[in-house]
């Protein structure tokens, strides 16, 4: 009986990390909608909705830490428990650049953006492919995927490079604006750093599945 309950208890956790993820990965698309659509209520909703974040995180390393008090995890299992508490602090931090998008579209003025918004919508999108696909390889332990991860990284990179020149040469016509396009690159910058996030869930993966420590990034 006790082992059925310490194995409940450790799908409890995967299943919860999995919950967060998804928590995660739509803040983070609700964000960018905000930005993009200018919505302004919307984004209140969202900053508000952070706090559910937050308390998902805690719930999950309350967890951990519970299993660890009264289960005496094995190596294995014990990789596990510590890597799942390092993923869940992953994701809030990512969280939190959804909601600074959030609170980044507050302080532009009304109306339009200075540019369109076309390479933010699509550094959105590659960093949710790779947290999904992170949390996916976390969920079956697939270490060649997790190595695979961090190289999609460059195109966010290379996407936030392109942001930058182009709200430079935007403020060089309209000076006025410059507030908002340092604005702009901020919540690109919060995008630029979700991939890097990920990268952080992806050793945790190598860690978990192989215990070896590694710099994907």
């Amino acid at each position: 009986m006790a082992r059925e309950t310490y194995e409940a208890e450790m799908m409890a956790l995967k299943e919860e990390l999995l919950r967060l993820s998804r928590m995660t990965d739509r803040a983070l698309e609700r964000s960018v909608e905000v930005l993009r659509d200018r919505l302004f209520e919307e984004g209140e909703r969202l900053i508000s909705d952070d706090e559910q974040v937050n308390m998902a995180c805690h719930h999950i390393e309350e967890g951990c830490l519970n299993i660890i008090a009264t289960q005496q995890p094995v190596a294995g299992d014990l990789r596990f428990i510590f890597a799942t508490m390092q993923i869940a602090m992953e994701l809030e931090r990512i969280a939190d650049y959804a909601k600074g998008i959030a609170v980044i579209n507050s302080r532009i003025i009304p109306g339009d953006h200075i540019k369109p918004l076309i390479d933010i919508p699509r550094m959105r999108e590659k960093a949710g492919e790779m947290l999904e696909m992170s949390i996916d390889s976390f969920l079956r332990c697939d270490v060649e995927s997790a190595r695979r991860i961090p190289s999609m990284d460059v195109e966010i990179n290379l996407l936030y490079e392109q942001v930058y020149r182009e709200l430079v040469t935007r403020v060089m016509e309209s000076p006025e604006r410059i507030a908002d396009a340092m604005l702009l690159t901020f919540a690109a910058h919060n995008l630029e750093r979700v991939g890097d996030r990920v990268i952080n869930i992806c050793e945790r993966v190598v860690y978990l599945c192989t215990g070896d420590v590694v710099d994907l990034g």
